[in-house]
């Protein structure tokens, strides 16, 4: 465990404010069930980094419990929701805690020119992250462009997928039967009392 803990705080290190925000954490002890191997981890957060071990005899504030597979995906969504909905992921204990934890993570903003220049020189690290912001912005606009051309495709051509616009019509027409129906059953029963 030692050699994971090792790894974990030196990524957390590449972020200068990551343990600054890890001190709201200090006495908290969060159990992760990794179902499947059956291992049990403990992180024990701190403003120095993220202590790691394998049994705790203390209490617990938060437990974690899900496959590696769906904890690590719960790590990279922004929303771990439909994860927590479909049952991959269960949280116990502080909830609230768990989230904050996670949340920390997603906040993370690592300069990796200084790691990079370390390793490849200063003049190849900026290079590498220039082409690395590219190539980020250039993914980001192919994934909105094509998600943007399916939903027009499905919602235009195919008429597979209703428009907002169509659903708001539906739906207002949907109510308006049901006020016209309440009305209709309001004077029945007003006309068999008579």
């Amino acid at each position: 465990m030692l050699i994971f803990e090792t790894v974990i705080n030196r990524y957390l290190a590449l972020d200068p404010e990551m343990l600054g925000k890890l001190k709201a954490f200090d006495g908290k002890v969060i159990k992760i069930e990794l179902t499947v191997i059956n291992k049990t981890i403990y992180m024990l957060p701190a403003e120095t980094g993220i202590q790691i071990l394998t049994e705790f005899e203390g209490d617990v504030d938060t437990v974690l419990r899900g496959t590696p597979l769906s904890l690590f995906k719960m790590g990279l969504a922004s929303n771990a929701a439909s994860l927590l909905l479909k049952g991959e992921v269960e949280i116990s204990g502080d909830t609230r805690l768990g989230h904050q934890f996670k949340n920390i993570f997603n906040q993370m903003d690592i300069d990796w020119s200084e790691p990079l220049a370390e390793i490849v020189g200063d003049g190849l690290a900026f290079q590498l992250q220039q082409t690395g912001r590219k190539l980020t912005g250039w993914s980001q606009h192919t994934v909105s462009s094509f998600s943007n051309s399916v939903s027009e495709y499905l919602q235009e051509e195919s008429r597979d997928v209703v428009t907002e616009t169509e659903l708001n019509i539906f739906n207002d027409a949907v109510d308006q039967l049901r006020n016209d129906v309440d009305r209709l059953q309001q004077k029945i029963q007003s006309l068999s009392a008579k």
